[in-house]
């Protein structure tokens, strides 16, 4: 594969014969005498390595370097100087350069690390791919669950809508009574208005929780109580359980330390779980416990159902994407998928046991953050 690169210089000489003795070996190459130019060609243009002298006017390599790297993380720049120190080579390694060479460099030198910068390029691209790929799974598990949820409260949001019409319905008829003043008719009013209010609170307090949750995945870690994460998701999740029959239980451990967990894709994989719970119990009614608890080295979340429970011969197969226990149409196979990858992403786990009859039950595994002691050991 043709190796395509740019050369940054603002010696012309030197850019005019390098730029021929590079192209001689077979290379696409193109060329910018500042690093402002050279930027603006990066932005538009994909090179599998840029040549960038250390020292121009106005801006310097390094601060170039700085700017591309923060611009396109997978950009592999190789810089040139005439006058290397060990103090400029460090900050460039710092920086993000692959490397810094000496004037004049050495052809076969160079074009060896220009085959290095483009193999490192592919292998950082490919990266990148997997990791949109995987984001724009979550998303789509995160719809799907979504969906799931906003279909089960539906009807607990049609409940309260139903009583604010028939409240104003009757309002309208005591503005047509001709003894409006009564004291009974003003009394039947302000109750009314009471009973409008409070159920178009009770609206907005279910869409809030749905729209917070359909917000998009932030993935960034940092330290949070599960225990409030958990709290969340149920609150969510008992709207759609108030008329299933499934009772949701909590026993949260008050003494748990903080993890290092994305708090969004930590969301995802708590309302995925309770979410296939309530598929699993299905209408017969039955409960679902969720449990928080310290275990050695990590913080464990059982989310345990009284469903149906999963046979034996597809417990191995419960976490491969599209394979799914529900019937054709009621789900895609990736939820748990994507929750096995969100919690491994973490360092974490998450583990199953099942009985079919008697129910099944997950434990999500997170890092426990470690004890002063445990660290000086």
């Amino acid at each position: 594969m043709t190796e395509k690169i740019l050369l940054v210089d603002d010696e012309k000489d030197f850019l005019s014969i390098m730029s021929e003795r590079m192209q001689a070996r077979g290379m696409d190459v193109s060329t910018a005498a500042s690093a402002k130019e050279a930027i603006q060609l990066a932005e538009v243009e994909s090179f599998d390595a840029i040549i960038l002298d250390l020292q121009m006017p106005g801006m310097d390599g390094l601060e170039a370097l700085k700017i591309l790297k923060a611009k396109k993380p997978e950009i592999q720049v190789i810089l040139l100087t005439g006058h290397a120190t060990i103090e400029k080579g460090v900050e460039a390694m710092k920086l993000g350069a692959m490397d810094l060479m000496e004037k004049p460099a050495d052809l076969k030198t160079l074009t060896e690390k220009i085959k290095k910068a483009q193999t490192k390029k592919m292998i950082l691209v490919e990266k990148q791919t997997e990791e949109k790929m995987k984001e724009q799974e979550i998303e789509a598990g995160k719809l799907t669950s979504v969906g799931e949820l906003a279909s089960g409260i539906a009807h607990e949001i049609n409940n309260p809508i139903a009583i604010m019409v028939e409240e104003a319905g009757w309002l309208s008829d005591l503005l047509n009574d001709e003894d409006l003043a009564n004291p009974q008719n003003l009394e039947e009013f302000r109750r009314a208005l009471n009973q409008i209010k409070a159920q178009g609170g009770r609206c907005k307090d279910i869409t809030h929780k749905l729209l917070f949750f359909a917000k998009k995945t932030d993935s960034r870690v940092r330290e949070v109580l599960i225990n409030d994460i958990i709290e969340e998701i149920v609150s969510i999740s008992e709207e759609r359980t108030k008329d299933s029959k499934v009772k949701i239980v909590t026993h949260l451990d008050p003494e748990l330390p903080k993890v290092a967990a994305s708090p969004s894709e930590m969301q995802q994989v708590l309302l995925n779980l309770i979410n296939n719970a309530i598929d699993a119990i299905g209408t017969g009614g039955g409960s679902i416990e969720i449990t928080s608890r310290l275990d050695g080295e990590h913080v464990i979340i059982d989310v345990a159902d009284t469903g149906q429970g999963i046979p034996n011969e597809l417990m191995n197969r419960i976490f491969d994407p599209f394979f799914t226990t529900k019937p054709v149409g009621k789900g895609t196979g990736l939820g748990l998928s994507i929750c096995y990858g969100i919690i491994k992403k973490m360092g974490g786990d998450i583990t199953l046991n099942s009985s079919v009859g008697i129910g099944t039950t997950f434990h999500v595994h997170l890092p426990a953050p470690k004890s002063e002691n445990q660290s000086h050991q």
